[in-house]
C-alpha cells in the first residue's frame, strides 16, 4: 500500500505547481487573467480526453501497467514544461501540461479504486481520505519549495521592471524568470521516469487484483439472471457506449459525476487564482503570496487527516454537505468583501475542501453494486471541471474584478452540498429500514 500512498503524494506536486506556474507564466510570457487560465484548461482537458482509454487499458493490461505508463507520460510531460517554459513558449508548455495530465490519468484511474478495493468495503471512503492525505504533504511541499524557486526575489524583480528603460532590458528580465522552470520540472521527471522503470522492471509488485470485477459473473448463470434487470452496467459483452450509457443512467452515481465535475473545477479555480487575489487585494508580494498558498494547503492536509478522523463518528456523506455549505459561505463572502481578510478566508476554505475528492469519489463508487474500471473513468474524466471553471473565472475577471470570480466556484459547491444530501438521505433511509 504505501507504493499507492507514495503515486498520491507525486500527483499532488504536479496539480499543486499549476497556482504557481500560472501567475509565473502570465508574468513572463505577458498574459492575460483568460490566458493564463489556459494552464488549467490544457492540464484537465488531458484528464477528459484520456480517462476512457486509461480505463480500457486497465480493463485489458491491469493495474500494475497502467501504473507504468503513467509515471512515464507523466515524467515526459514534466520534461516539455520545464524545456518549453523556460524558453518562453506558452503553447508548447501546455502541450507538456497536458501530456502530465495524461500520465496522471493512468495513475489516478488505477490508484483511487486500489484503495477502495484493498480493505473492507464499508472503510473504503476513510482509507480514500487517508491515502488522499499523503496527496495533501505533496501539495504544501510543491507549493513552499516551488515558491522559493519561481518567486525568491519579488522585489528584485519588480525594481528590475522600474529600472529597465528598453524592450531588451524587461525582455532579459522576463527571460532569467522563465529559466526558473528548468529546476522543478527536471527534477520531477527524473523520479517519476525512475520509479516508472522500477514498475517496468517488476522492482516494485503490487497485489493482483481483478481489473474487471465481473469476471466471475460471466461463469456464474445465477449471478447473471441476477444482475441483469438491476445493474445493466455489469453485464458481459456491453460495447464502451453500451456501459458508459448503462454507468450515466445509474441513480445516484451520476448524480457524484456532477458533484465531482463541480468540485474539481472549484478546487482548481480557488487555487489558481488565489496568488492573484492576494497580490491584488491583499498586496503581497508573489514570493509571500505563495508560502501563504502553502500555508493553505497545510491546513488541506491537516483537513485530510481530520476529516478522516471524524469518519469514524460521523457519515461520510453528512460530513460532506456540512463542509460544502461552509464552503459555499466562505465564497459568497470573499466574492461579496473584495479586501485583505478575503485571502485569508481563502486559506481557511482549503480546509474545507480538503475531504471532497475522495469523499465524492468513493460515494459515488459506492452507488453501484460493483464498480468496473469505466466507473472510475467517469470519474476521472468528470475533472475536466478543471479546465472550464477557471476560464469561467478568469473571464469573470478580466471583465470586472478577480473577487467576483469567486462566485463560480460558491455555486460549484452548491452542487456537492445537493449530492451529500442526497446520498446522506439515502443512508438514513436504508439505516432505519
Amino acid at each position: 500500500m504505501r507504493y499507492i500512498y507514495s503515486l498520491f503524494f507525486l500527483w499532488a506536486i504536479a496539480h499543486n505547481l499549476n497556482p504557481l506556474l500560472i501567475p509565473h507564466l502570465k508574468k513572463v510570457c505577458e498574459l492575460s487573467d483568460l490566458q493564463s487560465a489556459l494552464v488549467d484548461s490544457a492540464f484537465y482537458i488531458g484528464y477528459f480526453i484520456m480517462a476512457l482509454p486509461a480505463g480500457a487499458y486497465i480493463k485489458r493490461f491491469g493495474y500494475t501497467k497502467a501504473i507504468t505508463v503513467g509515471l512515464m507520460l507523466f515524467g515526459v510531460g514534466a520534461l516539455m514544461v520545464g524545456a518549453f517554459g523556460s524558453q518562453q513558449q506558452f503553447y508548447a508548455a501546455l502541450t507538456g501540461l497536458f501530456t502530465m495530465a495524461a500520465g496522471l490519468t493512468f495513475l489516478e484511474t488505477a490508484a483511487n479504486p486500489l484503495v477502495t478495493l484493498l480493505g473492507k468495503p464499508e472503510t473504503a471512503t476513510t482509507r480514500l481520505n487517508l491515502a488522499q492525505s499523503f496527496n495533501g504533504l505533496g501539495a504544501v511541499i510543491s507549493v513552499f519549495v516551488g515558491g522559493m524557486i519561481l518567486f525568491p526575489n519579488s522585489t528584485t524583480y519588480v525594481a528590475s521592471n522600474t529600472v529597465a528603460v528598453t524592450q531588451d532590458e524587461i525582455a532579459d528580465a522576463l527571460s532569467i524568470q522563465a529559466e526558473k522552470l528548468l529546476k522543478p520540472y527536471f527534477f520531477i521527471a527524473m523520479i517519476t521516469i525512475a520509479l516508472g522503470r522500477a514498475f517496468w522492471r517488476g522492482w516494485i509488485k503490487l497485489p493482483e487484483i481483478p481489473s474487471s470485477p465481473n469476471t466471475e459473473t460471466q461463469d456464474n448463470p445465477k449471478t447473471n439472471n441476477f444482475l441483469k434487470p438491476t445493474e445493466p452496467y455489469l453485464q458481459p459483452n456491453l460495447t464502451l457506449v453500451q456501459q458508459i450509457r448503462s454507468l450515466l443512467t445509474a441513480p445516484n452515481y451520476n448524480l457524484g459525476l456532477l458533484a465531482q465535475f463541480c468540485y474539481v473545477g472549484a478546487q482548481v479555480g480557488v487555487g489558481s487564482f488565489f496568488i492573484r487575489y492576494a497580490t491584488t487585494h491583499s498586496h503581497l508580494q508573489e514570493s509571500v503570496a505563495a508560502s501563504a498558498l502553502s500555508a493553505g494547503l497545510l491546513l488541506f492536509m491537516t483537513g485530510r487527516f481530520l476529516g478522516t478522523f471524524l469518519m469514524r463518528f460521523i457519515p461520510a456523506a453528512k460530513l460532506l454537505l456540512i463542509y460544502a455549505s461552509i464552503c459555499t459561505v466562505l465564497c459568497l463572502f470573499v466574492s461579496l468583501n473584495a479586501s485583505a481578510a478575503g485571502m485569508w478566508i481563502l486559506i481557511l476554505l482549503q480546509f474545507f475542501m480538503s475531504i471532497m475528492f475522495p469523499s465524492i469519489f468513493s460515494l459515488s463508487l459506492g452507488q453501484l453494486k460493483q464498480s468496473p474500471p469505466m466507473a472510475s473513468s467517469l470519474l476521472i474524466m468528470s475533472i475536466v471541471g478543471g479546465a472550464i471553471f477557471p476560464l469561467a473565472m478568469g473571464f469573470l475577471s478580466d471583465q470586472s474584478s478577480i473577487q467576483y470570480a469567486y462566485l463560480v466556484p460558491a455555486l460549484c459547491f452548491v452542487a456537492v452540498a445537493i449530492f451529500a444530501k442526497r446520498i446522506s438521505t439515502l443512508a438514513s433511509s436504508a439505516t432505519s429500514l
